[in-house]
This record gives structure tokens, sequence and C-alpha cells, in this order.
């Protein structure tokens, strides 16, 4: 009885090393250059650090409105800051007052 004695190919011993290094470096690959790898990690901290300035000047901003409301309240309020307003509001003056114009 004959039999077929097949010689070990190095090829063959290294097919699934090779294949197990393609899988893993995709996924170094995409973990460096990827949306959220290490390389965009840089421009999301320049994001956020903007974001939080945003953040901050609208914080800043509604404190402010929050200031002007409260001054209308009942208990607060302030006949001369009103009348100012209402002045400023429909563009009109006493007659003793003095308009000067600025352009």
């Amino acid at each position: 009885m004959a039999t077929r004695q097949r010689r070990n190919s190095v090829l063959r011993h290294l097919a699934l090393p090779f294949c197990f290094l393609l899988i893993l470096g995709y996924f170094v690959f995409h973990a460096l250059h990827g949306g959220y790898g290490v390389y965009a990690l840089g421009d999301m901290k320049a994001r956020a650090d903007a974001l939080e300035a945003d953040l901050l000047a609208y914080r800043i901003e509604r404190e402010t409105e929050e200031h002007r409301i409260a001054l209308f309240r009942r208990e607060t309020l302030d006949p001369d800051m009103m009348d100012e307003r209402a002045r400023a509001y429909m563009n009109v003056a006493h007659p003793d007052e003095l308009v000067i114009l600025t352009n």
C-alpha cells in the first residue's frame, strides 16, 4: 500500500499568524487614525475647549439678561430705569431734554 506524504510548507505554517497580523494591523491603524483615534484626540480637546468658551460666554449673557429681567420685578422696579427703557423703546424725549445725534 502506497502512502502519499506531503512536505510541510513554510507558507502553510505562516498563513494563520499572517492573517492575525493583518487583523491586528487593521485595528491598530484605526486606533491611531480613526475618528476617535489617538491623533483625533487633540482635535477633540481643542473643540471641547472652544465649546467650553462658548458655554462661558452664553452663561455670562444669560446672567446679564436675568439681571435685567430682575430689574423689572415689582419688588425691585426702578422708576428711572423703567422711564429710560420706555423712552428708548418708543424713541421719545421730554420737552426739556437735549438730544445729541451722533453718526
